[in-house]
């Protein structure tokens, strides 16, 4: 196995592996060092199954079903879809997976099976550099707040989706990694709706200002996706988004199993 840096401050390149197979305990401490190191993991020239690519991804964590359910594999639901076709909302924005869990994914996980002849870039940005990004000022504002986190109002979700998941999640703004100690810049565009201490008018133009300035070109990663590729995201110090910059009627697929995470904490919301 070998492990090489893609840029100075995130993502890295894995050769040498196959997820088919059990993998070593020296191979999996290996492989988490550099995921808490580079943040983003870019595993090369897999051929899996939904079960192979599930059962690959379980030497990380505890896989847990996203909430639109009905882009879950039938033969295998602990893996969704992540597809430019059949109304799937795209993810444009930069965000994190799922806020609206009182315990959100720790590690997304996609697996590129489908990809158009140009196009269709993942993002990446680290939010410890986010954060460090911020003045002083802002940084001690931020540490104080609380998001408040739902479901998007779209057509994406069923009623049974939102029964499932009602809402009125609360994190802190800046969460401290669980198993780094780092702090980094955690919330979701459009799933923080709103802040506490802070008018509803309010929220989404603070959010869109921090971004700016938080996301910067010298912490990004954009991934160009490879057949075979699986990367895996640390979303918890760390947003991602989408390029639809693809050929029209291309069709994008990716498979994406997502590991369950911590609650969140921080200053704002200690352990």
């Amino acid at each position: 196995m070998q492990i090489r840096a893609l840029t100075p401050r995130i993502g890295a390149e894995v050769t040498g592996i196959d997820l088919r197979a059990p993998l070593s305990p020296e191979t999996c401490e290996r492989l988490h060092h550099a995921f808490l190191q580079h943040i983003v993991l870019v595993v090369r020239d897999q051929v899996l199954t939904p079960q192979q690519f599930r059962d690959g991804m379980r030497n990380f964590g505890e896989p847990m079903r996203q909430h639109r359910a009905r882009y879950n594999l039938p033969e295998c639901p602990d893996v969704s879809i992540v597809t430019n076709q059949g109304g799937f909302g795209r993810a444009e924005m930069w965000h994190t997976d799922h806020t609206n869990h009182e315990r959100p994914p720790k590690i997304t996980a996609l697996h590129g099976v489908v990809l158009p002849s140009q196009g269709g870039a993942t993002w990446f940005a680290s939010m410890y550099d986010g954060l460090a990004a911020l003045t002083a000022e802002q940084r001690e504002r931020v540490r104080g707040l609380v998001t408040v986190n739902d479901m998007e109002d779209n057509s994406s979700y069923s009623a049974e989706d939102r029964a499932r998941h009602p809402g009125a999640v609360r994190h802190p703004m800046v969460r401290t990694h669980p198993e780094t100690g780092r702090e980094a810049l955690y919330f979701h565009l459009t799933k923080s709706k709103r802040i506490d201490g802070m008018a509803d008018a309010e929220v989404r133009p603070f959010l869109e200002a921090l971004l700016a300035r938080a996301v910067q070109p010298e912490w990004t990663y954009a991934h160009r996706w490879r057949a075979g590729d699986v990367v895996m995201l640390d979303n918890r110090c760390a947003l991602h988004r989408a390029e639809h910059d693809y050929p029209p009627g291309e069709h994008r697929l990716l498979w994406r199993v997502i590991l369950r995470g911590d609650r969140p904490f921080g200053a704002a919301l200690p352990p």
